[in-house]
């Protein structure tokens, strides 16, 4: 492989410089001619082969291919023939360009079968080296019917003494798997074996190979995992594959697996730097963690932010810039090592440090901050800049008092060169921070009005004066931008004029005193060139002459949402009628879905990860595998959208000999229960599987039950139960089933040696209870900050549900703060679910979506924890909701 490699790396190169007096070197195969090559590659059919020549030929014709040259099939399949007479040579060096050409020539799959048998005979020889392409050449070629005929061989070269040999074995058998080989499934055991070789480059394929075979079997892999993570192979390559697993089981999972998490840890003590950096980092993304556990994952990322390699300081700098976004105070140490890279000769490394101290940062170091990010801002590229900014408005909401320093910092950079992302971006954060901090917003439209005058992004120009327009009027000293509006109308282009024109008339019409000067500007434009902005002069100019009129004509709305109206139209473009178009008749109503509320990674931590391109176990998210189950259903397609999916609340040990877990999925008038089911029976065939319940609340009534055709041994399979619930008014919408009974019943026929014997006999097996509660129809909300939060909660009124609690038996705040949150249902702002060490009190607020009526209303919800060491913990919450009913309804589920 290292040798084909280079050959093509070879091939591919073009003229090399040589020396300094820039005198070239051409390519020996620069210019070379199909035909001519073609017409040497007669070589190959003498009777005295020269091994020399013809190897000089294949490479001039692999050139050829990898260069793009067309090939008819005449000319491939000659060449191709050609080539198969090569195998009487006994030069070794000629017989692997003989491999490889087969390889690559992309010859007729039927003419390509009339090598196997010399394939067969190199697999089953002497000659390791043979051997081993042989292999790699028959899995190219191989049609997936015939590899059962090569399976004992292959079997054979899994278990060989010859790491080369095993290796191409296996990478053999994770082509052919791509190709739809069923029969590669068997090689398991030998897999299995594989992982016990020597040698780090047959332990890396034998675990990709092991873990593609078992990707969709969820509680295979977990086994495996465990089991590896007892005795781990010792290749840092595999051990790097392991930990991916290891990270692709425990994301499964509610809390991280102990003895999995436990073997993450130890892994970051190792020798390699490779295996400490990809623990660290997986360690960081779990997102079912907490602070405390990324702990010692940061202290090793904190050493490698002091190594020499550029690399290793730029990935663990890269690293904590995504940990500081869940875990800041965590990161908070790595301050000093941080601020070293500012003066980082690699100016990526250095872009990212800044950034992670911005989100770190306290505010008597945002100067400082400051003044180290404008000495490079110049040489950085545009896609690191708007990370910058970015961070930069974050601190600026974080830090509110510090607000002018940093706008002037923004607006330099308006104003400095730069792409229009880049530019869009810092428009943006100006914007933001106009709106949150009201004192801030004079001096943001200053900025824009200085930003507009040499401005070369139209767009960018029309929604600032867009909001001049809309803001201006509002400010104490209106008149002030009158100037730079209409210097657009004199030097922009037709659009950017066309806004300025209504930009000014928005003047004139909410400050009575430049009426006037205004209907003057507005004239001059009632003559220019283009349609549009003398039209909306003319309009404007009417509208003026009673003030009145004009505000209401600014102030009125839209008869429809653009959505609606499409729809209205589209709908009205597909009937036959001769009635014209109406509002008032046509309208038609669209229905708003109820969408997740997407999580925030500044939260409680649930993010996705997001796996590198290098070979991997293939990563689902959980939400994304419940769509594409529900969505083979047709009948619930006719439920409405969905509103949430719990976790999976396991129904049966881990070890019995049916495992089985329930997923609820929440609808407007429906709960629907999925239950997993795993059969760890190996003499046991189910079929017709299906899960009975008995509610004691009528209300709960059971409509329709989905069963699973078959589930066989070591198999997953998905069955349902949808049961529908009263919403008319919220006294009778029921919130809690109380406890269901559950029974699995299926059929059972046994199996011996592969085959199913005898006739199914109907049997059942007891589940434990499981309940739908208020939790189940709260959606959480982690994207509020704290000072949004408070403006919320005021907007809520005074109205809420206030309760106090004793909890006698925790004597752990965080352990109380889980508790009340997985009660709820709810999540926190920001990163107020971390207790700080050897805190006495906590407070927490929460947020979330509470579905009832067929509609999500917004709850927050406040808590305040205290912790006495007689007498454990004290609770009080209050909880605020449009609908009171709502906040008592979750104040008393609280128990």
């Amino acid at each position: 492989r290292t040798e084909a490699l280079s050959l093509r790396d070879h091939l591919m190169e073009g003229p090399k410089t040589k020396g300094e007096d820039g005198e070239v070197e051409p390519s020996p195969y620069d210019g070379i001619q199909k035909n001519a090559v073609l017409h040497e590659a007669k070589c190959f059919n003498d009777k005295m082969i020269s091994a020399r020549t013809c190897s000089e030929v294949l490479t001039k014709i692999m050139y050829l291919i990898i260069q793009g040259e067309e090939f008819s099939s005449s000319e491939i399949s000659k060449v191709f023939f050609s080539v198969t007479k090569l195998f009487n040579s006994r030069d070794v060096h000629l017989r692997r360009m003989v491999y490889l050409s087969l390889k690559n020539l992309p010859a007729d799959p039927e003419e390509a079968m009339m090598v196997v048998n010399c394939l067969a005979k190199d697999m089953t020889g002497k000659t390791d080296l043979y051997r081993a392409n042989a292999i790699r050449v028959l899995a190219k070629i191989l049609h997936p019917s015939m590899i059962g005929s090569f399976e004992r061989f292959m079997k054979q070269a899994i278990i060989d003494k010859d790491p080369y040999v095993v290796s191409a074995a296996l990478l053999a058998g994770n082509h052919m798997l791509k190709s739809g080989a069923d029969s590669i499934k068997r090689w398991s055991s030998e897999v299995q074996e594989a992982l016990n070789n020597p040698s780090p480059m047959v332990q890396l394929h034998a675990l990709l190979l092991l873990f593609k075979l078992k990707q969709y079997d969820p509680l295979a892999i977990s086994k495996l995992a465990s089991n590896l993570a007892r005795a781990p192979p010792k290749g840092p390559l595999a051990q790097v594959l392991l930990i991916r697993c290891i990270a692709s089981v425990i994301r499964r999972q509610q809390t991280p697996d102990r003895e999995l998490f436990k073997f993450l840890q130890d892994l970051l003590h190792d020798k390699s730097f490779t295996v400490m950096y990809e623990a660290a980092r997986t360690i960081c993304s779990l997102p079912n963690i907490n602070r405390t556990q990324v702990i010692s994952a940061i202290g090793v990322l904190q050493e490698f932010l002091s190594s020499p390699v550029p690399a290793q300081r730029f990935a663990a700098v890269r690293t904590l810039s995504k940990v500081v976004l869940r875990f800041p105070i965590a990161v908070a140490p790595c301050s000093v090592d941080l601020e070293h890279l500012i003066n980082d000769t690699n100016r990526n490394v250095a872009t990212i440090a800044i950034t992670t101290l911005l989100r770190t940062g306290v505010e008597q170091n945002v100067d400082r901050l400051m003044k180290s990010i404008s000495g490079f801002m110049s040489d950085t590229s545009d896609e690191f800049k708007v990370v910058l900014v970015d961070a930069i408005k974050s601190l600026c909401l974080k830090f509110k008092h510090r607000h002018k320093t940093l706008l002037s910092f923004l607006s330099a950079s308006l104003r400095e060169e730069g792409g229009k992302e880049y530019k869009r971006a810092i428009m943006n954060a100006i914007l933001e921070i106009i709106e949150q901090i009201p004192e801030a917003k004079e001096t943001g439209l200053e900025q824009f009005c200085e930003f507009i005058e040499d401005c070369e992004f139209p767009k960018l120009s029309m929604k600032i004066l867009d909001l001049l327009g809309s803001e201006g009027p509002k400010t104490k000293q209106p008149g002030k931008y009158i100037r730079f509006i209409f210097n657009r109308v004199i030097l922009e282009t037709a659009s950017v004029r066309s806004a300025a024109v209504t930009a000014l008339a928005r003047f004139g019409a909410y400050v009575p005193e430049l009426s006037r000067p205004v209907r003057v500007l507005l004239s001059r434009c009632a003559s220019d060139d283009d349609d549009e902005v003398r039209d909306r002069a003319v309009l404007f100019l009417h509208l003026l002459t009673d003030g009145k009129k004009a505000a209401e004509f600014f102030k009125s709305e839209a008869p429809a949402n653009p959505r609606t109206l499409v729809t209205s139209l589209e709908a009205y473009l597909k009937t036959s009628t001769d009635i014209p178009f109406d509002l008032s008749k046509h309208l038609v109503e669209v229905k708003e879905e109820v969408k997740e509320e997407k999580t925030d990674q500044k939260g409680d931590g649930k993010v996705q990860s997001r796996a590198a391109p290098t070979p991997s176990v293939p990563t689902v998210t959980v939400a994304d595998e419940y769509k594409a189950l529900l969505a083979k259903v047709p009948y619930f397609s006719t439920l409405g959208p969905l509103f949430k999916s719990s976790a999976a609340v396991e129904l049966t040990e881990q070890e019995t000999e049916y495992v089985v877990t329930c997923v609820k999925h929440v609808y407007k008038e429906h709960v629907v229960l999925q239950f997993n089911v795993t059969n760890n029976m190996e003499d046991q065939l189910l079929e017709n599987i299906s899960v009975e319940i008995e509610s004691d609340d009528p209300d709960w009534a059971e409509e329709k039950v989905i069963a699973e055709d078959t589930i066989s041994y070591n198999s997953s399979g998905v069955c349902y139960v949808c049961i529908s619930r009263p919403i008319d008014g919220f006294k009778k919408e029921n919130f809690n089933s109380g406890q269901i009974a559950s029974t699995l019943k299926f059929f059972v026929k046994d199996v011996e040696n592969g085959q199913v014997q005898g006739v199914a006999t109907e049997d059942e097996y007891q589940l434990e209870d499981l309940e739908v509660v208020e939790s189940d129809f709260m959606q959480a909300v982690t994207s509020v900050r704290t000072m949004d939060f408070k403006r919320q909660w005021e907007s809520l009124g005074s109205a809420q549900a206030v309760k106090k609690f004793k909890l006698p038996e925790v004597d752990d705040l965080q352990s109380a703060v889980d508790g009340v949150m997985n009660v709820l249902g709810m999540g926190a702002c920001e990163t107020m679910n971390e207790v700080p060490e050897n805190a006495r009190s906590h407070g927490v607020f929460m947020a979330g979506k509470f579905l009832t009526g067929g509609r999500a209303l917004p709850v927050l919800c406040k808590a305040g924890f205290m912790l006495d060491q007689k007498h454990g913990v004290t609770l009080k919450v209050a909880i605020r909701c449009p609908d009171n009913n709502v906040a008592n309804l979750l104040a008393s589920s609280v128990r």
